[in-house]
């Protein structure tokens, strides 16, 4: 991946990251699987049970993902800007 699109790329995720529709879209979506979880109390819902704690383990993981993405943006704007002060 070029400089160029890696900065682009970490400047949306940033955005994506900020974003109050994201922040609630998250929360909600852990609220409603742990929800989810706590609701299925019947002794067949363990595989269910199981995959709804994967799926909530899942969301930090995600996010951990977009800030990586963020800032290897801001390195490679860096990088950018150095080599150009250097030419």
């Amino acid at each position: 991946m070029d400089e160029q699109k890696k900065i682009l790329d970490g400047l949306e995720a940033e955005q994506i990251l900020n974003s109050e529709v994201f922040k609630k879209a998250f929360e909600n979506l852990k609220k409603e699987y742990v929800q989810h979880w706590l609701n299925s109390v019947d002794v067949d819902g363990v595989s269910l049970r199981e995959d709804i704690h994967k799926a909530i383990l899942l969301l930090p993981l995600i996010e951990k993902h977009l800030r990586i993405i963020v800032e290897k943006g801001k390195l490679s704007k860096f990088q950018t800007e150095k080599l150009k002060k250097i030419k």
